[in-house]
């Protein structure tokens, strides 16, 4: 009888292990697992989206036999969503499979733990991403200090101004959205790599310090850096103004990554071919900042007040809030103002949110609190209007019918996973962010 060989093992992989990583997958990001997916608007590699812009102004009272209003009408606009292409990639090589080819289950366990750190991989790093402002931004840069001995210390920026997460390095290491064994690309502000700082694994992170660093095994130059940014590598940015073309996912494309929160509930920020401004302002999110006084780092407490001026100018647009979305550490601010203000039923009704997590309720709202949720903000959100667009979950690249193929002309097997998705919103006015909160006083942790 003949052994295993590549072809009979992919089929057991296919259909093994196939479903465990599409439902775990979704179930794991919170917020992704929340929303709607519209596969059906997909036109292409492009989402169309047809929006009513403004109302008609043929409307008018008028007295007994007075001339009608004129007839008005309607204005229309459409937002266009570019498919985004993700990737995730495991390799094994001829040797350890030569080693387990007499036993499928010795060597379905190998593949098996490479699939399973893939699958955990993509999920963190998509999880990131749907909290992102799709630049890709994982963090900013404060300084690079001299090489030494092949290595050298980058300084993460923790400033409020810079960055995908308010620029906070120190979240980006807690978060594990920096690690040791990591490939990242240092940027400039022009979207340019810059010199010596394209493929730098790093080989330390650091949160412990006042000084919040990364270290990498390349000598980077040492001049400016104040708008140096760090990127995982590969990830192209774009200009926000840039039309499709065939070098770039497509309209107002800001990197390859997806369009996350932090970019579809924003007051300026350009969103499916459409900047809020103008004659367009009716395409911005809202916003608050709480009223509180502004701490030494600019944020500021969060008071109940903030919460509701929100959920009204939400509702005064005409949204309909169905979640709260913030961090673990919002959420503790959250927790002392009821245990000083208020007596709190916990929620029990329905306390599973995707994960299994229970939350406190506000006017009807579940407080949700997630990791990746973006540091020092709370989202306000009609879920509704917020669209995941997908031709379908993570996949394994296996149209030619293998899960596991030749690499190139090495003794080497790989697997490749892709989904193609992005996010967007068909309305962003029934939206709303409140930014800038303080968390444990000056200290703002975020824990």
């Amino acid at each position: 009888m003949a052994g295993a060989n590549l072809t009979t093992l992919s089929n057991i992989l296919k259909e093994y292990y196939q479903g465990p990583v599409v439902e775990q997958l979704n179930k794991e990001v919170l917020l992704l697992g929340r929303l709607e997916s519209k596969s059906e608007d997909l036109v292409g590699k492009r989402a169309y989206v047809p929006l009513s812009a403004t109302r008609t102004g043929g409307i008018g009272a008028r007295a007994e036999n007075a001339t009608l209003p004129a007839a008005g009408n309607l204005s229309y606009d459409k937002a266009v969503y570019d498919l985004k292409y993700l990737y995730g990639k495991v390799s094994v090589t001829g040797p350890s499979m030569a080693k387990t080819k007499s036993e499928a289950g010795a060597f379905l366990q190998v593949v098996k733990s490479e699939l399973d750190g893939l699958r955990m991989d993509l999920r963190k790093d998509l999880a990131r991403q749907v909290y992102g402002d799709g630049t890709g931004v994982i963090a900013g840069v404060a300084s690079v200090a001299a090489a030494s001995a092949g290595s050298q210390v980058i300084t993460l920026d923790t400033s409020s101004t810079g960055g995908n997460v308010a620029g906070d390095g120190k979240d980006a290491i807690n978060k594990g959205q920096l690690y040791v064994g990591m490939v990242i690309d240092v940027k400039d502000g022009s979207n340019a790599t810059v010199s010596n700082g394209s493929a730098l694994s790093i080989t330390a992170v650091d949160a412990s310090t006042p000084s919040i660093t990364v270290t990498v095994g390349t000598a980077l130059a040492t001049s400016s850096t104040g708008s140096w940014v760090i990127v995982r590598s590969g990830v192209a940015q774009y200009s926000s103004t840039e039309s499709p073309s065939t070098s770039n996912p497509g309209t107002y494309a800001l990197s390859d990554e997806i369009d996350g929160l932090q970019r579809i509930v924003s007051t300026s920020v350009a969103l499916g071919g459409i900047t809020p401004t103008g004659s367009y302002s009716w395409w911005a999110a809202q916003s608050v900042t709480p009223e509180g006084t502004a701490n030494a780092s600019g944020t500021r407490p969060l008071a109940f007040d903030d919460i509701q001026k929100a959920l009204n100018k939400v509702r005064t647009a005409g949204g309909m809030p169905s979640a709260i979305v913030t961090t673990l550490g919002v959420q503790r601010e959250i927790y002392n103002l009821f245990q000083t203000q208020a007596v709190y039923t916990e929620n029990i009704s329905s306390p599973d949110y995707s994960a299994g997590f229970r939350t406190l309720m506000y006017a009807g709202l579940p407080i949700i609190a997630d990791i990746e949720a973006p540091y020092g903000k709370m989202h306000i959100l009609d879920e509704s209007t917020l669209k995941v667009y997908s031709d379908q979950d993570f996949h394994f690249l296996d149209a030619d019918g293998q899960t596991m193929r030749q690499s190139g002309d090495k003794d080497a097997f790989e697997a490749v996973m892709v989904r193609y998705m992005n996010m967007g919103a068909t309305r962003r006015n029934n939206q709303c962010v409140i930014s800038n909160i303080a968390v444990d006083s000056a200290l703002d942790l975020g824990y």
